[in-house]
């Protein structure tokens, strides 16, 4: 079996301690026991909806699977956090918690900026789990979380001081960036903007419409996702991917993007009682201006603020 057809088939098997695990896809058994999607499309297909609700009931096995999918997609930020301090970066290996620049990562920052993180991370699980456009190859080779730079500073005064600010300015760049690879080469990319809240916000909804109206047809992010996957060249996996994104550098054409806006939130609507989401079903957000197709994911949880505690908090 080709390494192209291992990467899609999810039986990709690490040869170091240290690779790219996210790359083994963002799957979970318990997925259809605990969300549920329901999809409408305009008239012309430029434009769908997909309203996920949970079941409650399957809630606590769900997140058992996903938190160390979480804690995955957080470890090459650790891995970067760790990188000047020591040539060994096994990361098996224990670190004394006096010495270790990673200690707090991320699990000490503020409540909102783990919902800003958790609404990253959650854009990528939709995209791999929920086929957006109707598409069931969505891939999401890395997350960009080591490019938070404000939070590395605030962590690492944590570390002196004891103390952390309320609020950590955000990263700027693509939420999160999903791809379609065929034949080694990137056909379909997904820009993912993502938003998480308690509660609700018609203005986090109109923001992120604005953003995802940006004219660029590649990604911002691609000199860093390149950066980022040379980290693990040990994994010849990282190289498919690496080699894949600079030909999408150069390429002018053979490349369609799609746009996605993800929406987490803990609210769903009351009235009017035919009223099932906050997002339009049947037409775009008046502030996309893209011209592309556009789907709209809007996730309705129960006690969300609760459920990011319990992704992002410290195992025992």
């Amino acid at each position: 079996m080709s390494l192209h057809e291992l990467l899609y088939t999810g039986k990709f098997v690490r040869e170091t301690a240290w690779g790219l695990d996210m790359l083994n896809g963002l799957k979970i058994e318990s997925l259809s026991s605990w969300l549920s999607a329901d999809i409408a499309v305009s008239s012309d297909e430029q434009y769908r909806h997909n309203l996920i609700k949970e079941n409650l009931s399957g809630r606590a096995g769900a997140l058992a699977e996903l938190k160390p999918l979480i804690q995955k997609a957080h470890d090459d930020a650790r891995f970067r956090l760790r990188k000047f301090l020591r040539d060994d970066l096994d990361p098996l290996k224990e670190w004394d918690e006096d010495d270790d620049p990673a200690e707090g990562y991320p699990e000490v920052f503020d409540l909102t900026t783990l919902k800003g993180y958790f609404g990253e991370f959650f854009s990528g699980f939709v995209a791999e789990n929920f086929a957006p456009f109707g598409e069931r190859n969505w891939r999401v080779p890395v997350f960009l979380f080591r490019f938070h730079e404000t939070a590395f500073d605030q962590l690492a005064m944590w570390h002196q001081t004891g103390q952390m600010n309320t609020a950590i300015v955000g990263r700027t760049g693509d939420d999160c960036l999903a791809f379609v690879l065929e034949n080694g080469k990137i056909v379909k990319i997904l820009f993912l903007e993502a938003k998480c809240t308690a509660s609700h916000s018609s203005q986090m909804i109109a923001e992120a419409h604005k953003k995802i109206s940006n004219q660029n047809q590649t990604p911002v992010e691609l000199m860093r996702l390149v950066d980022l996957l040379q980290a693990y060249r040990p994994n010849p996996e990282a190289d498919v991917w690496i080699t894949a994104l600079r030909q999408l550098y150069r390429a002018k054409e053979g490349f369609e993007r799609f746009d996605c806006v993800s929406y987490v939130c803990g609210q769903s609507p009351q009235k009017p009682r035919s009223k099932v989401s906050w997002i339009s079903r049947a037409a775009p957000h008046q502030n996309y201006r893209g011209g592309r197709k556009l789907e709209a994911i809007e996730v309705q949880l129960s006690d969300v603020e609760d459920l990011v505690r319990f992704v992002y908090g410290k195992e025992a």
